[in-house]
């Protein structure tokens, strides 16, 4: 099949377009990247572009994989790219458009969230998602819409939190609430289930299988770094305020900022049942095995 993908020179679509090509699919990525996988077209451009757009779908592909998008809720572009970004390549024609969202369109809840639930965002960057999604649904192109957890994977974000680890940061809050994690290899895997003819007109979500508390994942990072667990937290209103100072002098990471603060306090677990019994989706890593993984990659300086 011909095979575009948007933000295909990211973290998850440098590893989509790479497994693509090794299936026999022919793929184009879609980015301002300067590289992309071997055997794999790139076309730099815009999603706000329509003409760019317009120009990476010609001629027109079979399968649409849309992840490009902004998640730093400070960059004022972010609704616009994730919105109208999005309107720009839903083309008429296109045998299947499966969008990468995030559960975090359903906000929390004590119990497992499903794909039924009804949309309950939180944060900027949620509330853009969900106008996404709708838009998706109500565009008559056959679609799968995949909401993925947090994602994790030897990446920039990662390694930041994996030096706070280092340096004794503190746990913000009580460390109580679940905080359901998934790594990029199985949500790759899963995005490319989606193509099966069972995924068209669907939503699924994307977990692995063993949700554990936000204390449990922090004593898992520290034990597999070899050092010790803090033993102070700091308040979640506190550490909003520091993240709120840090934005406002320009000096925030992505690590540091209120809406990432917000996602790591919530309380979320995650019910993928669905896309285990339509999809056959089976999580290949534990939080444990994905992380020994991670932190290899990145101390071997593995491209990200």
């Amino acid at each position: 099949m011909r095979i575009l993908i948007t933000g295909g020179t990211g973290f998850i679509g440098r590893r989509l377009a790479a497994r693509l090509v090794e299936d026999g699919h022919d793929v184009t990525v879609f980015a301002r990247g300067e590289d992309a996988p071997k055997g794999v077209k790139l076309i730099r451009g815009d999603v706000l572009n329509a003409d760019d757009a317009k120009a990476a779908m010609n001629p027109l592909p079979d399968v649409i994989y849309h992840l490009a998008a902004i998640l730093d809720e400070t960059n004022p572009d972010m609704e616009k790219v994730i919105v109208e970004g999005t309107k720009n390549f839903l083309a008429k024609g296109v045998k299947r458009f499966i969008l990468l969202s995030s559960v975090g369109v359903l906000g929390e809840a004590k119990t497992p969230l499903t794909e039924d639930m009804p949309y309950r965002p939180g944060t900027k960057y949620e509330k853009a998602k969900v106008m996404q999604e709708k838009l998706v649904i109500g565009s008559g192109v056959p679609y799968t819409i995949m909401r993925s957890t947090i994602v994790y994977g030897p990446n920039r974000f990662w390694k930041d939190i994996l030096n706070a680890a280092k340096k004794g940061h503190p746990i913000i809050g009580s460390g109580k609430n679940f905080w359901h994690l998934v790594y990029v290899d199985d949500v790759v895997e899963v995005l490319i289930l989606a193509l099966k003819d069972e995924a068209e007109n669907h939503i699924f979500n994307i977990a692995d299988s063993d949700p554990m508390t936000y204390r449990e994942i922090y004593a898992e990072i520290c034990r597999a770094l070899g050092v010790s667990m803090p033993k102070k937290s700091v308040p979640v209103f506190a550490a909003k305020l520091f993240a709120r100072w840090k934005e406002l002098t320009g000096k925030s990471k992505t690590t540091t900022r209120v809406s990432s603060i917000t996602r790591l306090v919530r309380n979320r677990i995650v019910d993928i049942s669905k896309a285990r019994k339509v999809l056959g989706y089976e999580p290949r890593y534990s939080f444990k095995k994905g992380l020994k993984v991670m932190i290899n990659s990145l101390e071997m300086g593995i491209k990200t």
